[in-house]
């Protein structure tokens, strides 16, 4: 006697292993869904870090040439004692200070965060000028170096993406 069909255990584990196939394969894409966005995401940010990175090397380094100067980043401040004080760089929380320098077409995605530390004669790090008065002379006209840390964050959840330090002196390099 010839059997034809299949027995209902054959077609359980011919299920079970179709299922485990396709399970995995559609594991699969999603990962790689993952990584390409992560990857498309950090391109931008890059992208958004050179833009800016790029933006600080234009600006004339002050007092050079007045008309032609912008601001290198934010500079945070802290009251001590009833005093005022520029934050150093290890105080900074990107998170929390400074002001969003994202170009418009990246606002809903990103946050672009620029600080600027000011260092006088005496040097780095000693050398960090952290006094606010409007009685003396401005910083401006006191900085040797300029260093500039640039934060690249995701607007949700607020995560930092890259962090990149740039160093201005006042005879161009950097």
């Amino acid at each position: 006697m010839v059997k034809k069909g299949l027995t209902l255990i054959e077609v359980v584990v011919a299920i079970f292993l179709v299922a485990g196939v396709i399970a995995t394969g559609l594991l699969l894409l999603s990962g790689n869904l993952n990584v390409i966005k992560k990857a498309n995401e950090l391109t931008i940010a890059n992208a958004l870090m050179q833009y800016s990175i790029e933006e600080v090397k234009n600006i004339d380094f002050p007092p050079v040439y007045y008309d032609r100067q912008g601001y290198f980043g934010d500079r945070p401040q802290k009251r001590i004692s009833g005093t005022d004080y520029y934050k150093p760089p290890e105080e900074i929380d990107p998170k929390q200070d400074g002001n969003d320098w994202t170009p418009p077409d990246y606002k809903d995605y990103y946050i672009v965060k620029r600080f600027d530390f000011r260092y006088g004669p005496a040097g780095y790090p000693d050398g960090f000028i952290s006094a606010v008065s409007s009685n003396t002379q401005d910083d401006t006209d006191l900085a040797v170096l300029h260093r500039i840390d640039i934060y690249v964050l995701r607007k949700r959840g607020n995560q930092i993406l890259l962090k990149q330090t740039i160093y201005r002196s006042r005879d161009g390099l950097y």
